[in-house]
């Protein structure tokens, strides 16, 4: 079936124009007669379509100055026959307003200050340098350096033969001229006056010693200021540590509980750790 296009013509002059600002939802009313059923709108680039009931957009301008709308089809209800409703004038209104500041004009010619006479010219008065003359001989140093030298390597095997004499030494220490076993030493802990008085952090450091003895004396991990991160990762690179890293997992934490944050505890926790700890030395105090 052929529909027939008829175009409405009306003077726009008799339409006031629609004023919004760019940027801005409004609403367009192209005010079509009743009894006609409006078609989809088409889009442009100049504006952006939020809604369309009937013969009313709502659109978002995105240009300036005069916005040009498409016209809007639509079909009459007792004739099959498309009318075009031409859209109204859309004025659209910049955000800020123009400056009102007047530039002035720009002089001519243009004056400067630079003084006559070539570049090097001005460089020779800057030339501060050439009143000092020639900078002195360093041929003085010459004679010293053998003595320099010869104080550097006095020093140097000075300073390693102190920082080995400061290195721990793997053997544990004999207490009050008695020598103690491993398991002895951890048992010996129990007869303390930190065990018996419920000082903790005295106690617990006790145990953080023995422990440390122990990973010296089968591992040779002699630095004290190591962490027990550090420590466990050093482990890892050994072979066959891995049930020791688990075991001595949960003591260090009790450890580090004790010693800097005053966990507190009880004779019956401590010796459950010491426990721990005599079990470690007898399985790993050995070279």
């Amino acid at each position: 079936m052929i529909c027939l296009v008829l175009t409405v013509l009306f003077l726009t002059s008799e339409v006031e124009p629609v004023q919004c600002s760019l940027g801005v939802p409004v609403t367009i009313d192209y005010s079509i007669p009743e009894g006609f059923a409006t078609q989809p709108v088409e889009l442009t680039d100049d504006f952006v379509l939020l809604e369309q009931q009937g013969d009313s957009i709502t659109i978002v301008p995105i240009v300036l100055d005069t916005l040009l709308l498409p016209p809007l089809y639509a079909i009459s209800d007792t004739l099959e026959v498309v009318h075009e409703f031409p859209p109204p004038v859309v004025i659209v209104a910049r955000t800020m307003p123009d400056s009102t500041w007047i530039v002035p004009v720009f002089p001519a010619p243009l004056l400067h200050t630079i003084p006559p006479g070539l570049p090097q010219d001005y460089l020779a008065r800057h030339r501060f340098w050439d009143r000092w003359g020639k900078p002195p001989s360093n041929r003085w140093l010459l004679p010293l350096i053998p003595s320099v030298a010869a104080v550097l390597s006095v020093f140097l095997i000075w300073f390693i033969h102190r920082k080995r004499s400061k290195l721990p030494s793997t053997e544990i220490p004999a207490t009050s001229g008695r020598s103690y076993s491993p398991l002895d030493e951890v048992r010996a802990l129990l007869d303390s006056k930190a065990f018996a008085e419920g000082r903790w952090p005295e106690y617990y450091r006790d145990i953080d010693r023995l422990l440390r003895d122990t990973l010296a004396v089968r591992f040779g991990i002699l630095n004290r200021a190591f962490t027990w991160h550090q420590i466990r990762r050093k482990l890892a690179k050994e072979k066959n540590t891995r049930n020791l890293i688990t075991d001595t997992t949960e003591l260090a934490q009790e450890i580090t509980l004790q010693r800097y944050a005053s966990w507190g505890g009880s004779r019956e926790r401590a010796k459950r750790y010491t426990s721990i700890l005599l079990t470690l030395r007898e399985e790993w105090h050995r070279q």
